[in-house]
């Protein structure tokens, strides 16, 4: 079954995805009116506007030419959202830079050209690369720019981590006060488009029939249907909310009522629950270190000097 997306989270995933070929050029300024400083660096209008072109260019060419005028919320539409929050985008990303810098995390012009290698690798030839650019409004020097400083700050990410000081109390602590986070599931489901349809699989269910079966003859979900239905483990907050309510109310082995939701009728078996800190001692680790990174994040936000002199 298919996650439900806000189309909000939609678009902030999206932004994260194409970051790679998005962040404005980091080593030499641009000529042009000053969109915002940050600890005395320009980000310059110019910066700003070909960032925004290569969205609203991604996003048309993803989505076809009416996906800027769709509502992410009531009254504000796709383009509204990027103006207004590009800049900031740019202004976090440059924050993050300039602290990169500082412990000497740059990436020199041999690293670039490797990364120009590899990046090239996922276009079948030069012509579909240059095809790429192109439609994307983009030239080789942006792509360039933009590659270098996504390097820069993985390369600062990964020293922060690795530099983290963590012990086994704090790590627990964390655990213990999130320990929902860290409940997984595995479970199978049915779906079908009717309550009828879904009444009469529920009563060979009672009657003893086999879910695993009945999943591969009836359920709507072919992707799972071929195994039984079977889902996988999957954690809070990846499933609609109604069925996550009613996956994490089962017990083992457990079938629920039926669950209606926007996909159709789900019956749902539950298979197996996985928790622990023991069990979970990886995925608190990475977790743990995901936050300590943000509030590091916000701190060196706080302690920029900005200014923000485009009028959104």
């Amino acid at each position: 079954m298919e996650e439900e997306l806000k189309n909000k989270n939609l678009v902030i995933l999206l932004l994260i995805m194409v970051l790679i070929i998005t962040t404005a050029g980091c080593v030499k300024e641009k000529p042009g009116i000053e969109a915002a400083i940050v600890n005395g660096e320009v980000i310059t209008v110019q910066e700003y506007e070909e960032t925004l072109e290569v969205y609203k260019s991604m996003y048309k060419n993803q989505y076809g030419d009416t996906a800027l005028e769709t509502e992410i919320e009531p009254g504000v539409t796709l383009l509204q959202y990027l103006q207004e929050n590009i800049l900031e985008n740019l202004i976090f990303e440059r924050i993050i830079y300039q602290e990169a810098l500082k412990n000497d995390l740059a990436v020199d012009d041999t690293e670039l050209d490797e990364l120009m290698v590899e990046y090239k690798t996922f276009f079948e030839d030069e012509q579909a690369y240059t095809d790429f650019l192109t439609s994307n409004n983009m030239d080789e020097d942006f792509l360039k720019n933009s590659l270098r400083r996504d390097e820069v700050i993985q390369k600062y990410a990964d020293f922060y981590m690795e530099n983290l000081e963590i012990s086994e109390e704090d790590l627990l602590q964390y655990y213990e006060d999130n320990v929902d986070k860290f409940v997984s599931l595995k479970a199978r489901h049915i779906l079908v488009n009717s309550m009828e349809e879904a009444k009469d699989i529920l009563a060979q269910i009672n009657e003893g029939a086999d879910f695993s079966e009945l999943a591969k003859t009836y359920s709507e979900d072919t992707n799972s249907a071929i195994n039984g239905g079977d889902l996988g483990y999957f954690y809070k907050g990846q499933m609609v909310p109604a069925f996550e309510e009613a996956a994490f109310s089962l017990e083992i082995g457990e079938v629920s009522g039926i669950i209606p939701s926007d996909f159709g009728f789900h019956i749902i078996k539950l298979d197996d629950r996985s928790e622990g800190f023991e069990d979970k001692r990886e995925l608190v680790l990475s977790e743990y270190k995901n936050v300590k990174y943000s509030e590091k994040m916000d701190e060196l936000e706080i302690q920029s000097a900005i200014e923000r002199k485009l009028d959104l």
